[in-house]
């Protein structure tokens, strides 16, 4: 079971488009952590799971405040997502 998915992103008609943008931007940076290889990978996972440094503009946790979202469970959520990518691919390639 997924324990994000892009439903959790407010629709289109609901959010100013800042907010939207904002969204892409979580998105995307979710699905390279989750599904990218090598940097692009490396710089999602960075930027989804290190503290940035406080001054820093458009920061993971800046975005999910801006969203109203809580930062630490969605972290918490994407790293158990990843967690679960390689034994779900390994069951994939079996069947």
């Amino acid at each position: 079971m997924k324990a994000w998915s892009n439903s959790d992103i407010p629709s289109a008609g609901s959010s100013v488009p800042e907010k939207r943008l904002l969204a892409a931007v979580l998105q995307r940076a979710i699905t390279d952590f989750l599904s990218g290889d090598g940097e692009i990978r490396e710089g999602a996972r960075a930027w989804l799971m290190d503290d940035e440094p406080t001054d820093a503009p458009l920061t993971f946790k800046f975005i999910c405040e801006a969203l109203d979202l809580d930062f630490m469970s969605l972290r918490k959520a994407i790293f158990a997502q990843s967690q679960l990518q390689p034994e779900t691919l390994v069951q994939k390639a079996m069947n």
